[in-house]
């Protein structure tokens, strides 16, 4: 079944290719590429956010490792919007790689061929690993650990781990709290699986002191994220990976993974969306994939005739159809809709063009370019949409009055049309409540594009304050080189 496993990714990686002219389809690269251009002008890895909710910033709580890469690329000349698309459309199929690799080298080729459609059955999970790279990277760190951790290679395994801690907030979490639980489980992993939670919480402690340090910014959004209210739930998938939790219970100590996975995935239910279709969601494929290459084994022995025709048709039903039921309430209202997606795959979400693209060349570019020509990097830009600021910021490559996510609270309250040099306005938005901007903040216009109107403020004294990097790129590039030696220096 290996074969049919490359022939999946094989048209995943084709699919993605295709749909490169599409991507970036979400807001959170956007985040990332201003974060970059933040570390560029401080010269390394800056605690302080100065690049949103510019001129006083919040604390840059974030972990810096995927900021450091794409700063580095950045510097070397990497177009932004090349980096958008290519990490878009890489992040699902490189995690779908490691993913494969892992089972079918430690549970089998069978397994990892099951695995590989399991993943497929959800659009949604694949639009979240393309979505939030960070998480996938993370993710696929994660599963490198374990890799090494199932070779027995501890120190392999730290550093993989330790490096998910400088990555993503949570998702290192899942990681600590499912090899714990596989501790209790598997006496054989015991002692390694704890050694390498110890010492890789050890060299992230700099990282989570900082972390705590500022939890009096943190304001938890889980209860008010639109995300709560926009749940997918994939009953055939529940079914076969409940299933799936039975038959893992009564199989070798291995498989008490599968379990660990599952319970440690309950730490994202405080936020639904991640908890159903994201990171959350991940278990279900293993448990599902257990559960299919079960009912292949019992076909086999039991229905000669019919075993490829009915394995078949249950692998095309995951490949192309797999519905999910939608739950939806639009906010501000009471009511709670559902509804049934036939079509949820990956395959066929790609197939019919599902998800909606946020890059619009011609509405962001000319007003970019606008930006670049008539500011200096010190200025600090506003928008009237807050999603086109941070877009606009990271195109042109400048600090914004306005933020991304809101999880983080900026240190001062501003109004942030005051603090801003240079204000795009929606030519859409209504006349008279420009006009009124213009006369309040005495605006001088520098000039319009098809979708915006962009004005210097002269009444603001503010503009941007670098801040100085806590730690430069060559200290950056000289801890990395040390990981990366140990790492391949010692196989133990």
């Amino acid at each position: 079944m290996k074969y049919f496993s490359r022939v999946i990714i094989f048209v995943f990686i084709a699919l993605q290719l295709l749909r490169l002219p599409a991507f970036p389809q979400f807001m959170d690269i956007y985040y990332h590429l201003q974060s970059a251009w933040g570390f560029i002008q401080s010269g390394g890895y800056c605690t302080w956010d100065f690049w949103e909710y510019a001129p006083f910033g919040r604390p840059n709580i974030y972990p810096p490792l995927f900021h450091i890469f794409l700063a580095l690329l950045m510097k070397a000349g990497a177009s932004v919007v090349l980096l958008a698309k290519l990490l878009e459309g890489a992040s699902p199929v490189v995690f779908l790689l490691v993913l494969w690799d892992f089972i079918r080298k430690n549970y089998g080729e069978e397994l990892g061929f099951f695995v590989t459609a399991a993943f497929a059955s959800s659009f949604a999970f694949f639009t979240f690993l393309s979505n939030h790279i960070p998480a996938s990277l993370a993710l696929t760190l994660g599963f490198l650990s374990l890799g090494e951790l199932f070779k027995k290679r501890v120190l392999r395994a730290v550093i993989l781990l330790t490096l998910c801690f400088y990555t993503h907030i949570s998702v290192p979490w899942f990681f600590v709290l499912s090899s714990a639980i596989y501790a209790a489980m598997n006496k054989d992993y015991r002692r390694d699986s704890l050694r390498v939670i110890f010492y890789s919480s050890l060299l992230a402690l700099p990282m989570l002191s900082f972390e705590l340090r500022n939890l009096p910014f943190i304001q938890p959004v889980g209860n008010a994220f639109p995300g709560k209210f926009h749940l997918q739930l994939k009953v055939v998938d529940y079914i076969l990976a409940g299933f799936g939790l039975f038959l893992a219970a009564k199989m070798a100590s291995s498989y008490k993974l599968f379990i660990s996975l599952f319970l440690a995935g309950f730490i994202f239910l405080p936020y639904p969306y991640r908890f159903l279709s994201a990171e959350g969601y991940l278990p279900v494929i293993f448990l599902a994939a257990l559960a299919m290459q079960w009912i292949w084994q019992w076909l086999k022995a039991h229905v000669l005739k019919a075993k490829r025709m009915l394995t078949g048709a249950l692998l095309l039903f995951i490949l192309f159809v797999s519905p999910a039921v939608i739950l939806d309430k639009p906010a501000g209202s009471n009511r709670t809709s559902c509804k049934v997606e036939w079509m949820d795959s990956v395959l066929s979400g790609i197939l019919l063009g599902k998800g909606d693209s946020i890059w619009f060349p011609r509405m962001y570019l000319p007003a970019a370019d606008i930006i670049r020509k008539n500011s200096v990097k010190e200025d600090i830009i506003y928008s009237g949409i807050n999603f086109s600021g941070v877009i606009l910021g990271a195109l042109a490559q400048r600090a914004t009055s306005n933020a991304t996510f809101p999880e983080v609270s900026p240190s001062v309250r501003v109004n942030p049309l005051s603090v801003a040099n240079i204000i795009l306005l929606p030519k859409d938005m209504d006349r008279q409540f420009i006009n009124g901007i213009r006369l309040q903040y005495r605006l001088a216009k520098l000039g319009e594009s098809e979708h915006f109107l962009v004005f210097r403020n002269p009444s603001t004294a503010y503009s941007l304050k670098i801040r100085k990097a806590v730690f430069g790129f060559r200290e950056i590039m000289v801890v990395l080189a040390v990981f990366a030696l140990v790492f391949f220096w010692k196989k133990s």
